[in-house]
């Protein structure tokens, strides 16, 4: 396994973990306890942050043979929370949390392991 390819493949550890970290801070909340709790509000969107940032740094190549992953929205929100955090709308990040990022962890996994060449 090349460097370059250890990189990436930490990269999507760091998306994982976080993931999983998220989903430790939120369990047991609802979104109105979850608004009212800045700690896990501000721990949940650094590690959004952190899922994004890791995201821009898997190659362009993996990105395209994994087209089910949306890499450009984890970026994207990645981009509103740090260049545009006063504008960050908690239902927005609240619906991530709950609907978006459960599904993603097994097709995470299969990146990871698919990839076992690279």
């Amino acid at each position: 396994m090349s460097s370059k390819s250890r990189k990436w493949k930490f990269r999507l550890k760091h998306i994982l973990k976080a993931i999983s970290s998220v989903a430790t801070y939120t369990t047991g909340h609802t979104y109105e306890s979850f608004i009212r709790d800045e700690k896990t509000v501000d721990a949940v969107i650094l590690k959004l942050a952190v899922v994004g940032e890791a995201a821009r740094h898997i190659p362009p190549e993996i990105q395209l043979r994994h087209p089910e992953i949306p890499w450009r929205k984890m970026q994207g929100l990645r981009n509103v929370i740090v260049h545009e955090y006063d504008r960050v709308n908690l239902e927005v990040i609240w619906n991530v949390v709950q609907q978006d990022l459960p599904p993603l962890v097994p097709l995470l996994m299969d990146v990871y392991t698919s990839e076992a060449g690279e």
